[in-house]
């Protein structure tokens, strides 16, 4: 599995276990909503709203070790798993700090 693959899957999973949004296989019939596919828009598929995404942004925070500003927040960023998947990786990736010469 590659890494954006196995990131993706991770999230699925933050989705399944901390946000309680189950696979077709592994949830109840009366339980309409599923782990979304990677690339299915999650405002438009109605399975993030508001509240969902509030939830969504502190599971990442605790799941992956990190914060995020409201400066940062892009709704575009978090529209699909495959998305949410490459804000993760550049949160994870090391920060390159500038010294200024003087």
């Amino acid at each position: 599995m590659t890494d954006a693959r196995d990131l993706e899957a991770q999230i699925a999973e933050v989705f399944a276990e901390r946000l309680q949004v189950r696979h077709r296989a592994q949830r109840p019939a009366d339980q309409p909503v599923e782990v979304p596919s990677p690339d299915l828009d999650l405002f438009e598929g109605g399975v993030v709203d508001s509240l969902m995404f509030v939830k969504l942004l502190t599971s990442l925070e605790q799941r992956f070790g990190f914060r995020i500003s409201f400066e940062e927040l892009e709704i575009d960023d978090f529209r699909t798993l495959r998305h949410i998947a490459r804000f993760v990786a550049a949160k994870r990736a090391p920060q390159v700090r500038r010294v200024s010469a003087s």
